[in-house]
């Protein structure tokens, strides 16, 4: 159980234990009591006849438009009914379980005016393993506002959940199997769930992990491959740590060092090829983004988020754009940059695998050159793949638009941002499999003993992908190598 005595209680790794662990909340007392508070000045505010955007007016370009004292308190439900546009499979479990805890930091400030009743209704269907289906296409609204809808209209029991079976459930049925009845919201509550970013952060934690994964992947494939194509050990020599300025190429050198350990590999160059030597500087490029990102994204779930925001201290509501975070948004796009350099320098490694000059074996590594093409298709196949990583690493969210007749004129285009990077992850897992039968099949050809932990990972594959002999299709393999990617086992030795 974890008990959340203030909104910073709600971190990078409250969230993930929450998300993925599915650990249990309580609120401490003191917390609530800062938000009934919170609720109250709200109250007053509304009381005096302050006007407040989406209490006392519509949302939107409606925003002109002055409520009735019943249409305010009808609105909350309405504005979760009506936002509901997206489309397509839903985000996985674990996004939305964060989505739901990051929500629940801007109410935990007391800065909201939402009620105690809302924050443990929030808290008792992460609790009870309620988890909103939030399709994952259709996100142009501004900030996470169409994420959230699907989300939140849950508590009030419209839209769907997932079923235990990762089916579509409708939500008051959900509801109703626990014993709870929809939640009645309050003035300025349905806004506030609406409003802020949640769904971004909780997206950039789950696209963070994979990427992490995937990166610790290529460093381990270049590792065999350096031995595969008897790459002289230079640019990983430990002195070098004494010169390089940024983190993410010491970790790389550090992490690739005891794949060379006690090689007996003789190189067959005084200097290989540059897509060898700057493998630290490239996978450490993609390590120090991901440092920072971790940062944006801690930054993302600490930063209050809802419009309008309420300045108690002034008697006063602010429309304001704490909803837009551009720096996630942008260290996003850098993550794709960064991780397509990754796959694309696989490829390139991959084609020096395939050169006698470069390795002192055989021509495209084929076991009877001339009678056999050995490799070569599996790099004319990565080469096709790569393509595709590097159409998907242009800048999404420049595609920004205008809606709601201009006056949600730039969207953030957060969500869409980041929905490629999947896709991108798998895309380069591809590229890496290819790289690593022709590093395997290299090893095979050389008959030396290679680097203490290559040789664990070529031990690994030795009854899973078969010696080149003969020409064969290469595909089978490479699907091979792919599912042992995914095998427990396999990522222990990462």
């Amino acid at each position: 159980m974890i008990t959340l005595t203030s909104p910073q209680s709600i971190n990078w790794e409250t969230v993930q234990a929450v998300a993925y662990d599915n650990a249990r909340l309580a609120i401490a007392p003191e917390l609530l009591a800062q938000v009934e508070a919170g609720r109250q000045r709200f109250q007053d505010l509304i009381d005096a006849g302050i006007p407040c955007y989406g209490v006392t007016t519509g949302l939107g370009d409606l925003v002109t438009v002055k409520l009735t004292e019943a249409e305010r308190r009808d609105l909350p439900h309405n504005i979760l009914r009506a936002r509901a546009a997206a489309i397509g499979e839903p985000l996985s479990k674990p996004v939305v379980r964060a989505l739901m805890l990051c929500k629940l930091f801007n109410f935990l400030t007391g800065a909201d005016g939402v009620s105690v009743e809302l924050c443990q209704f929030l808290v008792d269907r992460l609790n009870d393993d309620f988890t909103p289906w939030v399709p994952s296409l259709g996100h142009g609204m501004a900030a996470d506002a169409t994420a959230h809808t699907h989300t939140f209209q849950t508590f009030i029991g419209e839209g769907f959940v997932l079923s235990d079976a990762g089916e579509r459930l409708a939500a008051a049925a959900a509801l109703a199997t626990r014993g709870v009845a929809p939640i009645q919201l309050g003035k300025k509550e349905g806004l506030a769930l609406l409003n802020g970013i949640a769904a971004a952060p909780a997206y950039a934690i789950d696209m963070h992990r994979q990427v992490k994964q995937a990166l610790d992947l290529a460093t381990t494939v270049a590792a065999v491959a350096s031995e595969g194509v008897a790459a002289p050990q230079d640019s990983l020599d430990p002195a070098l740590l004494t010169v390089v300025q940024d983190s993410g190429t010491a970790i790389v050198i550090a992490q690739m060092l005891p794949y060379l350990e006690d090689s007996e590999i003789t190189p067959v160059k005084l200097q290989s090829a540059v897509s060898y030597r700057i493998i630290p500087q490239v996978h450490g490029a993609l390590w120090d983004s991901l440092a920072v990102w971790q940062q944006q994204i801690e930054n993302a779930i600490h930063c209050f988020s809802d419009n309008p925001w309420m300045d108690a201290a002034e008697d006063r509501f602010l429309s304001v754009g704490v909803f837009h975070n551009q720096h996630l948004v942008n260290q996003a796009e850098q993550i794709a940059i960064a991780l397509a350099h990754v796959g694309a320098l696989s490829v390139r490694r991959l084609h020096r695998l395939l050169m006698p000059i470069n390795t002192g074996l055989t021509p495209q590594l084929a076991p009877r050159p001339g009678l056999d093409a050995g490799l070569v298709v599996a790099h004319k196949a990565a080469v096709g793949i790569a393509s595709r990583l590097k159409q998907l690493a242009n800048p999404v969210s420049l595609y920004t638009d205008e809606t709601s007749v201009g006056q949600e004129d730039y969207m953030s285009l957060a969500i869409s941002t980041m929905a490629r990077l999947p896709e991108m992850i798998r895309l380069t897992e591809m590229i890496l499999a290819y790289e690593l039968l022709g590093a395997l099949t290299a090893l095979n050809q050389r008959g030396v003993k290679a680097g203490k932990q290559t040789e664990v990972i070529r031990r690994y594959f030795a009854d899973r992908v078969a010696p080149l002999e003969r020409d064969r299709s290469p595909g089978p393999d490479v699907e091979v190598i792919l599912q042992s990617f995914r095998e427990p086992e396999f990522q222990t030795l990462l």
